[in-house]
């Protein structure tokens, strides 16, 4: 069925009812001019995050679902990586009117299954119609006892991140070349680890933040993202190659492409892994990179050999968009 067919308002009762609030503190979602929620006690956190069709992702090989999926994934790592736990999901559609109604409950069935795994409720948006692609514009509410920042860190902390880094980035790596013929390339079940990562992250809150004294959460790359933390804590850092976390899978893809696995650690992005610093020795399931120190950004080589590095990463508006026929080019958040 065509949008056109139930318009803008039966969508509304659509979705009004498709996302029924999942916890108690909200009093009024979907349908009314505001979403009202109860606030009781400890610090609110608000995020907001959009995507857009041919920036951000590519239909092409990107089901509406998984796009639903990520989307709120992302919003829900921001708040996160403040140290809270999100609660309430206002989302915003610019939707061309050629997408079919099943479209847009494929997008909402996959951000409700993540909101349900972390307790979000969908409390209400605006829907429009768009001349061209579609736009998606999210806000995320959260609550926390104590805040996080990215400027707490302190000379002498450890630097640690929560998973591996660079799956996601091989993953749109393969995904943008699926239609090329790509000599020694690694098993399909591989493949497929790397291209899901990239299609949906998962997002994973720390057990202990206690001890954290700043975070960040990767979306724009590890080298660009620790320098967002060194920068506000007025600190440098050090990293060591060897201690970088890839997977497996990356490893043997990435031998077989004839690339180093390490490079889409530091500069791919979009793995949404917590980076967190902490003291020195602090006991942790993380993987501890590297340490704080007064200033300078150096990374030290298997060798002991100590370079200065680059907050190579994504950044809206300094990089230029390649896009060619609507395909996509380059995409990060």
């Amino acid at each position: 069925m065509q949008l056109s067919k139930i318009g803008e308002f039966g969508l509304i009762k659509l979705l009004q009812t498709k996302c029924a609030a999942c916890s108690n503190d909200v009093l009024a979602g979907i349908g009314d001019d505001a979403a009202v929620v109860k606030v009781i006690g400890n610090k609110f956190l608000i995020t907001s995050d959009m995507m857009l069709e041919g920036v951000h992702f590519d239909l092409s090989f990107t089901t509406f679902y998984q796009l639903g999926y990520k989307f709120m994934a992302i919003n829900i790592s921001d708040i996160l990586a403040m140290g809270g736990n999100p609660k309430h999901f206002l989302i915003s559609l610019g939707i061309p009117e050629t997408y079919k109604l099943s479209d847009i409950e494929e997008l909402y069935s996959g951000i409700k299954k993540i909101a349900d795994e972390f307790g979000v409720s969908v409390v209400g948006g605006d829907t429009c119609a768009s001349k061209h692609d579609l736009t998606l514009s999210g806000t995320l509410t959260g609550s926390a006892k104590r805040i996080i920042t990215r400027s707490g860190a302190r000379e002498g902390d450890g630097i640690f991140v929560t998973d591996t880094l660079g799956d996601s980035a091989m993953g749109w790596h393969l995904l943008r070349k699926r239609k090329r013929k790509i000599r020694s390339f690694s098993p399909p079940s591989h493949r497929l680890k790397l291209m899901k990562k990239h299609l949906m992250p998962q997002p994973a809150p720390l057990k202990s933040r206690s001890k954290i004294t700043s975070m960040i959460d990767i979306s724009d790359g590890l080298l660009i993202d620790l320098t967002h933390i060194c920068d506000q804590s007025r600190v440098g850092a050090i990293i060591y190659r060897d201690k970088i976390p890839v997977s497996g899978e990356l490893e043997i893809t990435a031998k077989n492409l004839k690339k180093d696995p390490v490079r889409f650690a530091l500069n791919g992005g979009e793995d949404y892994v917590l980076l967190f610093t902490g003291p020195r020795n602090y006991k942790t399931d993380a993987f501890k990179i590297g340490e704080v120190i007064r200033r300078g950004h150096f990374i030290v080589d298997s060798k002991g050999r100590k370079t200065t590095f680059k907050p190579e990463g994504y950044e809206h508006f300094k990089e230029k968009l390649k896009i060619k026929d609507k395909k996509l080019k380059l995409i990060h958040s």
